[in-house]
C-alpha cells in the first residue's frame, strides 16, 4: 500500500536562499519579509476569493499571478503552482469549468504554508 506523503508547505532549499540574499545575520530583516508575506498573502487570498465570487476573472487572474510570484520566493512552491494554474484558468474566463476547485486547492495550500512559516518565523525571533 502507497501512502505518499504531500509536498512540504515551504520548500526548505528555496526559503534559504531568500535567507542568504538577506543575509543570514539580519534575522529581523527576515522577520519582517516573513511578516510581510503572512500579512499580505493572507489579504491577497480574501480578495482573490471576493474577486472570483463576483464573477471579476480578470482580477482573479491578476491576483493569481501575483500570488505565484511571491510564494515561489518564500518557498512556497506547491502554493505557486497552484495560483499558476489557477491564473491560466481565469485568464481563459475558467473555460474548463475548474476554477471553483482550483481556488479551493489555491486557499488550502495557503493555510498550510502560513502554518509553516509562522511556525518557521520563531527561528528568526531574537
Amino acid at each position: 500500500m502507497w501512502n505518499e506523503q504531500p509536498a512540504p508547505a515551504i520548500d526548505a532549499e528555496a526559503l534559504e536562499l531568500l535567507v542568504e540574499m538577506i543575509g543570514p545575520d539580519e534575522p529581523a530583516a527576515v522577520l519582517d519579509l516573513l511578516d510581510t508575506y503572512i500579512v499580505d498573502s493572507t489579504h491577497q487570498i480574501e480578495e482573490l476569493q471576493q474577486a472570483y465570487a463576483t464573477g471579476d476573472l480578470k482580477n482573479t487572474h491578476r491576483l493569481a499571478h501575483s500570488m505565484k510570484s511571491s510564494s515561489a520566493t518564500f518557498g512556497a512552491l506547491e502554493l505557486s503552482k497552484y495560483c499558476e494554474t489557477l491564473e491560466h484558468s481565469a485568464k481563459e474566463n475558467c473555460a474548463g469549468g475548474m476554477c471553483a476547485e482550483e481556488l479551493q486547492r489555491v486557499v488550502k495550500e495557503h493555510a498550510r504554508v502560513i502554518e509553516s512559516l509562522t511556525s518557521l518565523r520563531s527561528r528568526f525571533v531574537e
